[in-house]
């Protein structure tokens, strides 16, 4: 991988692992809300199909709008989604809200990785480079996965729900940190 394209790779993982990884973060603390408040369990599952139910209408258009307006522009808004959704819920941490906060960082999970795909993709100069490039964007989700939930488990034992949901809150405003000053890939 060039060396010039090998800051932005990076960025674009740390972009992916703060907005995916409070998606999974929250996926993990809201049923435990949930299930504390007193919802069955069928809500329960109602809630989490929510993370879902956004990328099922969002990901065409989201393609679309990223190859109009760049790659940069659309993790932005996702990630600014995700914080105000979680700071919506970390002042008011009821089911209502959860669900909410659920279709919210979905969507903006979803945005995100397509827009990180994308911009990854047109990176890259031949094949080799592509697989070398997609390869660290693939390792974003898994890291995702783990620091998340872990980083939400931590949270809600040290303090409480709406602490958690707060501090959460601040994780996705690190990926606009990231990609500060990220410009388009010339088109070859």
């Amino acid at each position: 991988m060039a060396a010039t394209h090998q800051s932005i790779v990076i960025r674009l993982v740390i972009a992916q692992i703060c907005v995916h990884g409070t998606m999974s973060g929250l996926r993990m603390a809201a049923p435990l809300l949930a299930l504390r408040v007193g919802y069955d369990a069928m809500s329960v599952g109602l809630l989490l199909a929510l993370f879902g139910v956004a990328q099922l209408f969002l990901a065409l258009p989201i393609g679309r709008y990223a190859d109009r307006h760049g790659s940069r522009k659309p993790i932005v808004i996702a990630a600014s989604v995700s914080a105000i959704s979680l700071l919506v819920l970390g002042i008011w941490p009821v089911f209502e809200v959860a669900c909410f906060a659920a279709v919210m960082n979905g969507a903006a999970a979803g945005t995100a990785m397509i827009s990180v795909q994308r911009h990854a993709g047109q990176l890259s100069t031949d094949h080799h480079e592509m697989k070398k490039i997609f390869s660290w964007i693939a390792v974003a989700p898994t890291l995702s996965n783990f620091f998340g939930p872990l980083l939400a488990g931590v949270l809600i034992d040290a303090f409480d729900f709406q602490i958690t949901f707060l501090v959460l809150c601040g994780v996705p405003l690190i990926a606009v940190i990231a990609l500060r000053g990220l410009t388009e890939p010339t088109q070859r």
